[in-house]
């Protein structure tokens, strides 16, 4: 029970990655708060977490929605430990196919929110005496990849988003720190499902090239964000935290070792 008495707010949380982080949560002890645009998903996720989970609506984008999220889980619990700022939307298309608009909403979902939540949430986990903030990043937060520059800028923004804001608030007792998996929600590649299908040996190799030939389960990633959010990280600040399966440790060739 590593989250026993800690009340979360999980952004995204109605599927994926958001959910199995509420599941994890709500399994290690903690009321969770989760927040979607999906007020259908959102609540059927929440009602299946039992008592100490509820769905709140908030579009991550709208500073004014985060102050009545935060000061009604602020009513209702008394105080808020944890944030997991997890929503997040997908781009993938090189830069002819990314026009500023496009880079402009992903931004402000994945990055603009983040912030924002944080603004929200900060004043009161110091008057609580702190807290714990985990931004769900990516690998291609820590390594460049093609057809990914919209996405990429944003989650590479919210790495020093979490590195100013550790030494920022790190005098009030607020830890933040970022977590960057290789993998997540297969919901969010559906738009490109068949692109991605035809791309055959390449996505093949492409998950071979790591130490752990494979992609992270959703689980696995909520874990790495309850060890973060848990006293068990109580003097862990400012850190990215790779849940990669050794991709961005470097390349493996295949044999090389055995020359």
């Amino acid at each position: 029970m590593l989250l026993d008495g800690k009340v979360a707010v999980v952004t995204g949380g109605a599927r994926g990655t958001g959910a199995a982080i509420a599941r994890r949560f709500v399994a290690e002890g903690a009321s969770v708060v989760l927040v979607d645009v999906d007020d259908v998903g959102g609540a059927a996720t929440a009602e299946g977490l039992g008592d100490r989970a509820a769905y709140a609506h908030l579009d991550v984008t709208d500073e004014a929605g985060w102050t009545v999220l935060v000061e009604r889980t602020v009513a209702r619990h008394g105080r808020i430990d944890v944030l997991v700022n997890n929503a997040a939307i997908l781009h993938i298309g090189g830069i002819d196919a990314t026009d500023g608009d496009t880079l402009r909403r992903v931004l402000d979902v994945n990055l603009v929110g983040a912030h924002l939540g944080v603004r929200a949430v900060a004043p009161f986990m110091a008057a609580g005496g702190g807290g714990s903030i985990v931004n769900v990043a990516s690998l291609d937060a820590l390594i460049g990849m093609n057809g990914l520059s919209a996405y990429s800028a944003s989650k590479w923004g919210l790495r020093g988003l979490t590195k100013s804001l550790a030494l920022e608030l790190g005098r009030v007792g607020i830890r933040v720190n970022t977590v960057c998996p290789a993998g997540g929600n297969p919901a969010m590649f559906a738009p490109w499902g068949g692109g991605l299908a035809a791309l055959g040996d390449g996505l093949t190799h492409y998950l071979a090239d790591r130490g752990i030939p494979r992609e992270a389960d959703l689980d696995e990633i909520a874990r790495a964000v309850v060890y973060l959010a848990s006293d068990q990280s109580g003097f862990v600040t400012g850190i990215d935290l790779p849940v990669d399966g050794g991709h961005s440790a470097g390349s493996h060739l295949p044999g090389f070792d055995t020359l």
